[in-house]
């Protein structure tokens, strides 16, 4: 059974994500390198003050992108309606220019005509004023196929519009995701009674959550069907969150041992 979800729903989850993913790496790699410090208290006291300025951080950040992204999609959608009312003028216009020219034209006058006579019908106009209203349009050459043409695009299903969500709910959604992954590899901290255990407990912790949460995002978007997928898509958060967090760490570590 496929789980109901909007695209709102989508665009959160795409936007979480996108928090989620940096809130383990950032803090992960920085609670490391405090590691070599030797306390605890050390870790938790940067971590905390990282996380907060992360998150704070992403949401500005993930708002000003959205906010800077809103007209730009509206011109892409108006251009896209302009396009479409152009590519039905021209399918028009080209239908008279067939190898016999006055035969052509006058099929692509009577399909016109028989459109317009269509769109008018539900209106309940008695016969003699749709034909003074055809004769009106035929009276210029090109008016009846720009009306025939205006009425078809306005016929046709709209063009779906790309995903798009309110630069409030964008940085909403980013700055609770960076919270909630930042706090993963944070958390054994507090319980562990040395920085090593606290750290292994720490890429366990963090190692688990890049799994579930991928493969549980793919379950919710593609239903119960998806298992396999699910799995990978999982597998592939894991390698590429692991890949991130171990370059992040190897950099600290470099960092520290050029310094010492």
């Amino acid at each position: 059974m496929k789980l109901p979800h909007s695209p709102s729903l989508t665009r959160f989850l795409s936007d979480f994500t996108l928090g989620f993913s940096d809130g383990l790496t950032v803090p992960f790699a920085l609670t490391a390198g405090l590691g070599s410090l030797g306390s605890t208290d050390t870790v938790i006291s940067g971590g905390l003050a990282e996380l907060c300025a992360g998150c704070i951080s992403m949401g500005i950040g993930g708002y000003l992108a959205a906010r800077d992204e809103a007209p730009r999609s509206q011109r892409q959608n108006a251009n896209a309606v302009e396009d479409e009312e152009a590519r039905g003028m021209l399918s028009y216009a080209e239908g008279g220019e067939d190898s016999d020219g006055l035969v052509g034209t006058e099929k692509a006058d009577g399909s016109a005509e028989e459109l317009v006579r269509h769109h008018l019908q539900p209106l309940g106009l008695p016969p003699a004023v749709i034909s003074t209203i055809l004769t009106t349009l035929q009276a210029d050459p090109g008016r009846l196929n720009r009306a025939a043409s205006t009425i078809q695009s306005h016929n046709e299903p709209p063009a779906p519009t790309p995903l798009s969500s309110s630069p409030v709910m964008t940085g909403l959604s980013i700055s609770p995701g960076y919270t909630v992954g930042g706090v993963i590899p944070l958390c054994p901290y507090f319980f562990a009674g040395t920085v090593g255990l606290g750290l292994r407990w720490s890429i366990c912790l963090c190692l688990a959550a890049l799994f579930l949460f991928g493969s549980g995002k793919s379950r919710l978007l593609r239903g119960e069907g998806a298992g396999w997928r699910c799995l990978w898509e999982g597998a592939q958060m894991l390698v590429l969150g692991a890949v991130a967090a171990g370059t992040a760490v190897a950099c600290v570590g470099l960092v520290g041992k050029g310094g010492g």
